[in-house]
Parts: C-alpha cells; sequence; structure tokens
C-alpha cells in the first residue's frame, strides 16, 4: 500500500491521463476519491481494491477486513523469512517457536474473515473424552 502523499497524487494523474474518471465517491479505507476505469471498474488509486459502501458501519467492515488482510499478509511474510532461517539451520528451535506463533496468527485472520463473510462463528470441536 502507498502511504506518500506524493505517490498518490502520481497515481490519480495517471488514472486521469488514461481516460478514468473521478468520481464523488471516496474510499473508506484511505479517503482518496474512487475512479471508474473505462471498462466500468471502480478503482480507488492507492490499492486499486474497490471499496464502494453505503453505509457508515459497511466503511467500518471495509477497513476491519483491510487491516486483517494487511495482518496476514505480514504473517505470512515473516512466516517466509522464519522458514529461511530455519533451513541455515540457526536457532531452529525458536525459529521454529516463532513459526508457530505466526501460523496462529494466518489462521485466526481466515477465521475471523470466514465469520465475517458469512456472518456465523464457527463452532469449537470438542474431543471425545472416555465415556
Amino acid at each position: 500500500m502507498v502511504h506518500d502523499r506524493g505517490e498518490a497524487l502520481r497515481r490519480m494523474t495517471e488514472l486521469l491521463r488514461t481516460g478514468a474518471v473521478m468520481l464523488d465517491l471516496t474510499c473508506p479505507i484511505c479517503g482518496l476519491p474512487l475512479f471508474r476505469l473505462k471498462s466500468g471498474e471502480i478503482v480507488c488509486p492507492l490499492h486499486g481494491k474497490v471499496h464502494v459502501v453505503s453505509s457508515e458501519e459497511e466503511a467500518r467492515r471495509v477497513r476491519v477486513d483491510a487491516v486483517i488482510e494487511e495482518l496476514e499478509e505480514l504473517a505470512a511474510t515473516r512466516l517466509s523469512a522464519l522458514m529461511r532461517e530455519a533451513l541455515s539451520g540457526e536457532g531452529e528451535e525458536a525459529v521454529l517457536g516463532l513459526m508457530v506463533k505466526w501460523l496462529d496468527v494466518i489462521e485466526r485472520c481466515r477465521r475471523i474473515r470466514s465469520v465475517s463473510s458469512t456472518g456465523q462463528v464457527p463452532q469449537k470441536k470438542i474431543g471425545k473424552g472416555k465415556q
């Protein structure tokens, strides 16, 4: 994601040059104006994703989903780096512990997204005990 104001302006200028139309709608995540491409697709100049919402609650959900997506991406990046470190053989036990923690973050992100998309909270599985 671009955080530099100059880069955002450059991208918006490029969209206009290519024939995109600036809309009176803004992205609920970054606040920049949305653009309609010649294809009809609506995009945000920062991340390209379409974020058209009709209520404040929907805008909040979009922002939360974006944070969860960023967190999952960070976790995957860190996990990948730890895998390379584990392959080098240095501090293997500590690295494996960190890998488990990042895998847990990824699993939780996916579970949250699943709940967000279905609106249903998954039930915990209870193991069979001795009867």
